[in-house]
């Protein structure tokens, strides 16, 4: 881990160092949930003021996404929660296939927002309408596309440090939302 993720474990991670603690493994998917669903709540702010300003239906649509997002953070954390529960006697191996369950709702998600995009793109290439570019929503569009490269990194060196398949979903989300928004 590097930079302002490596930070953020340090600070936020007891024991960060034992990586094959579940707990450790527990708080690192809460910080990259948790994470998520601020960062998307405001990149979805940012996009839905630059769509309303310039009339553009993607910009929208990629605040739509951020929104989608959002909830993929809320099941990563729901995930890793219960993933980090003691074995009970209706899970004597433990809850850790939760957090492969939350992995696959993530790649759902992924694929119902791609589906949608591609519909609403479609539909606006069938029926175009003007679209005003503003400074400020050119602005707001690079630094969701910043963001949204440091989430991949982030959730990329997280998925690794702790080998995570949701957080390694998580992170290809992030890229591909790269590609959507430019």
């Amino acid at each position: 881990m590097k930079g302002l993720t490596k930070w953020l474990v340090r600070r936020t991670v007891p024991h960060w160092e034992n990586r094959e603690d579940p707990a450790v493994r527990q708080r690192c998917g809460a910080l990259s949930g948790g994470v998520g669903v601020a960062l998307n709540i405001l990149l979805a702010a940012g996009k839905f003021l630059a769509g309303a300003l310039t009339g553009s239906l993607s910009m929208t649509a990629d605040a739509l996404n951020n929104l989608t997002d959002a909830a993929s953070s809320v099941v990563t954390l729901v995930g890793f929660r219960v993933a980090g529960h003691k074995a009970d006697a209706e899970h004597p191996f433990g809850h850790g296939r939760a957090e492969y369950v939350s992995g696959f709702v993530v790649s759902l998600l992924i694929l119902l927002v791609a589906l949608e995009l591609g519909q609403s793109s479609v539909g606006r290439i069938l029926r175009p309408a003007p679209v005003k570019l503003s400074w400020l929503a050119a602005g707001i569009l690079v630094c969701s596309i910043l963001v949204k490269l440091w989430m991949w990194r982030s959730n990329r060196c997280l998925s690794a440090y702790i080998s995570s398949a949701t957080l390694a979903a998580v992170a290809q989300d992030s890229i591909s939302d790269c590609a959507a928004t430019l």
